[in-house]
């Protein structure tokens, strides 16, 4: 069993801010975040360890924090040319699920997502580039 870490973080002392002030627990948290719930936990009794790019994200969906902010804090070493914006866990999956079709379905996935695209347009809806 690992030993347990005294030392805290830019991002684990934002975790407990974050949860003080938001009266909301670290599983609660996790679990907005779409995180398994002991993640968060796991990060405060480890500081040492650095999460994945994807539970900065994730986390930074579910709170007021920039995804840039949360990397930062977290240590997480990132290429450059990386634009975090565009590392929506949704986006990654669609990506995979496109990569696993046929030619063909892949020419019909984009028809849909065009005509969605359309009806949104027309509809008045908001376009967005929110991830």
């Amino acid at each position: 069993m690992e030993e347990q870490t005294n030392n805290t973080t830019a991002l684990t002392k934002w975790l407990i801010d974050y949860t003080e002030i938001h009266s909301i627990s670290l599983t609660a948290l996790a679990h907005a975040a779409g995180l398994s719930s002991g993640t968060l936990r796991s990060l405060i009794n480890h500081p040492e360890r650095i999460p994945t790019i994807e539970t900065c994200i994730r986390l930074s969906l579910a709170t007021d924090k920039l995804p840039e902010d949360i990397v930062s804090m977290a240590g997480v070493p990132t290429p450059q040319h990386l634009v975090l914006e565009q590392l929506h866990p949704e986006r990654g999956e669609l990506l995979r699920i496109y990569d696993q079709l046929s030619s063909s379905l892949r020419v019909i996935l984009v028809e849909i997502a065009r005509a969605i695209q359309l009806v949104q347009i027309e509809s008045g809806m908001e376009m967005t580039t929110e991830t």
